[in-house]
């Protein structure tokens, strides 16, 4: 039995009376059960969890390499299968008229059962709701969109000690001014005290002084300190994360997979992410 049917199995038992489990658990290998025993708790289980789809969870850009293969009528099937968020996505990322045929249900779930298999390529992984407990499970149950504001509030830590290193008043009015008002205001607030971890340093001397740059230069070293706070999380919730977000983005996330050497990264980084996550829910934060 691998290491992704125990996790399930610990999750499963964990539900059980404390007698029973034991009594399980002695079914098992004596390998096996002192693998079970090692395991970190399991996230609480709930109804809603175990009907979690993974299809439905993943950026539509996910899909995008495989439907190119296929022919416009046959692809129109597919759009059909998926929700109508990813299908919108790929209409507009493959350049096809919204006219989706109706399909059986025997047949959408066919098709759905393709499409997964296409991303997953035969590689057991944890299912997400018997992920072990993290802090970060919670990004999971986010929206794409929100994912990408959450990577942009966490660049802005660079971005102000970078400001700090900037005397020209005329630099510190231009940045303010190319960035939407709510990240002005959340930068403002984050110039007020110095930004514990730092990562890649004089990173403005690349930018040309345009919008789509600085966003651009933002959203990198947000992606750097997210893949340095999924480090410390079990390996496939970082898989679940990276295809959530669009394929363009995780690449990039994907290039910071190393291990943090700041003593205090995953206190730090996994505090930023909570209070930003905070900051989105209860502001709106664009």
């Amino acid at each position: 039995m691998n290491e992704s049917s125990l996790m399930v199995c610990k999750a499963l038992l964990g539900r059980l009376p404390p007698e029973m489990e034991q009594r399980l658990i002695g079914l098992f290998s004596p390998k096996q059960a002192e693998t079970l025993l090692k395991m970190p708790p399991p996230a609480p289980l709930g109804k809603e969890a175990l009907q979690w789809d993974l299809l439905s969870h993943l950026h539509y850009s996910w899909l995008a390499p495989y439907l190119r293969t296929l022919a416009p009528g046959d692809i129109r099937l597919f759009f059909a299968a998926l929700s109508s968020t990813q299908a919108k996505g790929l209409e507009k990322a493959l350049g096809l008229p919204n006219d989706l045929p109706k399909l059986t249900k025997v047949a959408r779930r066919s098709i759905r059962a393709l499409l997964l298999q296409q991303v997953i390529h035969e590689e057991e992984r944890v299912p997400l709701p018997f992920l072990p407990e993290s802090p970060l499970n919670q990004l999971l149950t986010l929206t794409p969109s929100t994912l990408k504001k959450l990577i942009h509030y966490l660049g802005l830590h660079d971005l102000s000690f970078e400001m700090r290193q900037i005397i020209a008043t005329k630099t510190l009015k231009q940045i303010f001014a190319t960035l939407p008002e709510k990240q002005g205001e959340y930068l403002k607030t984050l110039l007020l005290h110095r930004e514990p971890l730092i990562y890649e340093r004089l990173f403005l001397e690349k930018w040309d002084g345009s919008k789509a740059q600085l966003q651009g230069l933002i959203e990198e070293r947000g992606l750097h300190r997210l893949a340095h706070a999924l480090y410390f999380c079990h390996p496939d919730l970082s898989w679940y994360f990276t295809h959530r977000i669009d394929m363009h983005l995780a690449t990039k996330l994907l290039k910071y997979d190393d291990r943090p050497t700041h003593s205090r990264a995953q206190e730090i980084l996994f505090n930023q992410i909570q209070k930003n996550l905070e900051r989105l829910q209860t502001k709106g934060s664009s």
